[in-house]
């Protein structure tokens, strides 16, 4: 019972762990800092909203490979002992046994209890930025559940900080229940948040608000709502898009007016992070990013696909005096200090997700012509000719052509299973799929329905015991 309660609500211990503390939940600070005398100013709430932020780099992997795996950017060519987990994800094998599952879920349930435990202290207290921390914190507590919605459907749902005895008797919630918290919550932010960044600048603005509440009516099927909020986003005038997608990646030029929420890496202070995509190897016979993703560009035209298909020699260092290569996207060298670090952002939502996620509303409505101006807007970008009516006037063939420019625009940002799913798409794409790797054909055809959500994590349903409270998904 202990590891449920850990693992899915928290238990109400009555401590806070600052920031950084992989043990959150598990033993209390040596340093002896309790809610009684911790959460008592401005700057104690604003070092807990911290912790919260904190929170999202526990899983980024999940992002970063899982997801690519799952999607068709990437491929497990072989399963062995090390990547057994990303190979039944890559070949829709996986089970309520594996480890990504739980991986996520703790994760994200760590991050939900952070934020619940910010906003119950902060409730009645006079503290200066109130409203401000108290949107930070439904912020992030709206991205853990909506993302953990999206990877597992309805799933136990609390916005307060609860004892071991309530924890257990918690159920998965409803749709109704999981849009109403997310709507509601989401609304406050978009009051509530700064309209600009400060000085901290991955901290979340108005906007992040708006684009992600955009998603939530997306992925809800409430196109009108997802124009208006969307709409208003783009009112903005401290956002746009770059002048090319891989200026909005560029190194030299972080949290510039494209990215709209992103984790953020600092890697001249310490907080950086290794290489993502890097090789040893100059050889173009490379198995990911797959050969399916390559050919979505036009190999002429599109600026984008050198983003994905270059690889940069790095400069020789301390730590590496061989050669090395780092994909294009994802291009930076070391800390001349921290030498083993860099610091490359991640980013969750970006403006050119505005922009198509509104080409997405208005598709869906039928307005085909208008959705055509916004689709436009990528693919300009992208040195692509536009498309009208004229080219496609079939809803249907507008929202796979959509998909395929979302595939294009965030190649290996963890967007692309997502986007099949909500589109409508994912299994007829899969059936469909055929990857030819060195002479041997990998198909996919064995996706069903119950592959457009994960199995709930089966130690969390063998210690529950109740499938009146967490029951298992269908087929698994």
């Amino acid at each position: 019972m202990k590891r449920y309660i850990k693992n899915i609500l928290m238990l109400s211990f009555a401590v806070l762990c600052l920031a950084g503390c992989e043990k959150f939940f598990t033993q209390y600070p040596t340093n002896s800092v309790t809610k009684n005398n911790f959460y008592q100013t401005d700057d104690d709430f604003n070092q807990a909203v911290r912790g919260c932020y904190a929170r999202l780099k526990s899983n980024m992997s999940f992002h970063l490979t899982a997801l690519a795996y799952r999607g068709d950017e990437c491929i497990q060519t072989a399963m062995t002992t090390s990547n057994q987990n990303q190979y039944y994800l890559d070949r829709f094998e996986e089970n309520p046994s594996c480890a990504i599952m739980s991986d996520i879920w703790n994760s994200w349930y760590s991050g939900i209890y952070r934020c619940n435990d910010v906003l119950n202290q902060i409730e009645g207290k006079e503290i200066t930025n109130a409203a401000k921390y108290k949107a930070e914190a439904l912020f992030l507590r709206s991205w853990f559940y909506f993302t953990l919605y999206r990877c597992f459907g309805v799933v136990p749902l609390t916005t307060v900080v609860v004892t071991p005895e309530e924890a257990v008797l918690v159920p998965r919630c409803t749709k109704e229940q999981m849009l109403q918290r997310l709507e509601e919550d989401l609304n406050f932010c978009i009051e509530n948040l700064p309209k600009t960044r400060n000085e901290e600048v991955a901290r979340v603005t108005t906007i992040a608000a708006q684009a992600l509440l955009g998603k939530v009516y997306l992925t809800f099927g409430m196109y009108p709502e997802a124009e208006q909020v969307l709409a208003d986003a783009m009112e903005d005038p401290e956002y746009g898009l770059m002048p090319t997608t891989a200026d909005v990646f560029d190194v030299k030029n972080k949290m510039n007016k494209e990215i709209i929420f992103a984790l953020y890496y600092n890697k001249t202070n310490d907080h950086g992070h290794s290489f993502w995509w890097d090789s040893t190897s100059e050889s173009t016979d490379r198995t990911n990013p797959t050969q399916n993703l390559r050919d979505l560009y036009d190999k002429d035209a599109d600026n984008r696909l050198s983003l994905i298909r270059d690889w940069i020699q790095l400069e020789k260092s301390e730590v590496y005096t061989e050669d090395r290569y780092v994909l294009k996207k994802w291009y930076d060298n070391y800390d001349q200090v921290y030498i083993e670090q860099v610091g490359n952002d991640f980013p969750h939502l970006r403006y050119a997700d505005v922009v198509l996620m509104m080409a997405e509303a208005l598709a869906m409505q039928d307005r085909i012509a208008e959705a055509h101006t916004y689709m436009n807007m990528t693919r300009q970008r992208a040195g692509l000719i536009s498309l009208d009516l004229t080219n496609i006037s079939d809803k249907d063939a507008f929202i796979k052509e959509l998909a395929n420019e979302r595939g294009r625009e965030f190649a290996l940002e963890g967007q692309r299973w997502f986007d099949l799913v909500r589109l409508g798409l994912a299994i007829n794409h899969f059936k469909n799929l055929v990857v030819d790797y060195k002479g041997r054909v990998i198909k996919y055809d064995n996706i069903s329905e119950k592959n457009l959500v994960f199995p709930i994590p089966n130690d969390q349903i063998e210690i529950v015991n109740n499938p009146q409270i967490l029951w298992q998904n269908p087929g698994f």
